[in-house]
């Protein structure tokens, strides 16, 4: 894998690389991976480089692990970004993506075929934490989107929820775009003061959206609903304190969201396994988790194959369909678009995280 240890992607860059060694630990320990065709149980090694959150570095690192290393498991980076990088140099050695960081809806309207996805897409990021915001406030009217123009993926996620609002009949639906590099929202933010919205969503780059939310605390717009993509993350509530309490965001997972998977360990038992890498100074948070889970689907996906073999692979990843402690897992078979994972709404409360919606999953009602 490449994996972001340096640059703009770091945090979540060594989140991905502790879940892909806690996976890598784990099925160790346990004898390694079952390989029908090679009638033996192989050991797994990872190879790691740093493409410093830049694409070009990504591209060349991803061929040099094609070309050089000859892998067996390539994973892809975090950021949707570097996924597209590394999906056209997949596609052109036909080799499997194993897609755990990259959700921009993108990445699969470029026509790759070799691309698996593990995580819900971003078009439907915003979905849950909508359908909280209605079922709590049956008379919802106005809804604001603020989005970054830096990349597909915040473009992905607010036209998703835009189309969402129109399905659900909600009246009135501003998008709101800022450039890149913005440091003040107060301007944008004011502008909605005389008649704010119900609910205001925010996706950017993480620091954009912990400044957005910093300074929509600070200003006190009386919402019924702030959500941010960047809400989930532990170091949310790090930067913001008890100024965290109330906000919103869409998580590809936390724990407690399958107590008993069909295919793998427990949440506790992964749980355990990330501890061994948070003691370094890495946040348990989704990026590790998702890094972890597609490790599982490979794992799944060798075992039903009985080979290494990469359309083998590619071809029983679009037809399994199975539970692991992260959701469930089904792609659309021929684009690889996830189909089957649903994301849980989360929210801070008192400073602790608890999941409000959907309400099979709920902890606590939405505040």
């Amino acid at each position: 894998m490449t994996a972001s240890l340096t640059g703009r992607y770091r945090g979540p860059g060594r989140q991905a690389r502790a879940g892909a060694l806690a996976w890598i630990d784990d099925t160790n320990r346990a004898g390694g991976i079952r390989v029908r065709d090679r009638s033996a149980r192989l050991p797994v090694r990872l190879i790691c480089y740093d493409d410093a959150g830049q694409g070009e570095r990504c591209r060349t690192l991803t061929k040099r692990l094609i070309v050089d290393d000859r892998v067996d498991i390539l994973l892809g980076p975090y950021a949707s970004g570097l996924t597209r990088r590394a999906a056209a140099v997949a596609e052109q050695h036909q080799r499997v993506l194993w897609n755990h960081g990259g959700s921009a809806d993108a990445v699969y309207h470029e026509g790759y075929t070799w691309v698996v996805g593990i995580l819900t897409p971003a078009s439907r990021y915003f979905h849950g934490v909508l359908d909280a915001a209605a079922d709590a406030y049956p008379s919802l009217r106005r809804v604001t989107i603020v989005h970054g123009t830096t990349g597909a993926f915040p473009r992905d996620v607010a036209a998703g929820a835009a189309q969402h609002c129109r399905e659900r009949g909600i009246e009135t639906v501003q998008s709101v775009s800022y450039p890149p590099d913005t440091d003040n929202f107060i301007p944008l933010l004011k502008s909605l003061q005389a008649d704010p919205p119900d609910v205001l969503l925010g996706v950017g780059r993480i620091e954009d959206d912990l400044r957005l939310a910093a300074q929509l605390a600070d200003l006190g717009l009386p919402l019924k609903i702030a959500g941010l993509i960047v809400t989930p993350l532990q170091q949310f509530h790090t930067t913001l304190g008890e100024a965290a309490n109330g906000f919103t965001g869409p998580s590809q997972w936390e724990p407690g969201v399958v107590t008993q998977p069909g295919y793998g360990p427990s949440t506790a038992e992964v749980l355990r396994s990330f501890r061994r890498y948070a003691s370094e100074g890495v946040d348990i948070d989704y990026p590790m988790a998702q890094a972890y889970a597609g490790c599982l689907v490979v794992q799944r996906c060798i075992e039903a194959a009985g080979s290494l073999d990469q359309a083998a692979l590619r071809r029983v990843a679009g037809e399994l369909d199975f539970t692991t402690f992260y959701g469930r897992y089904c792609i659309d078979p021929c684009t690889g678009r996830q189909l089957g994972h649903v994301m849980p709404v989360v929210q801070w409360q008192q400073g602790i995280k608890v999941m409000v919606w959907p309400p099979e999953m709920r902890q606590q009602p939405l505040q």
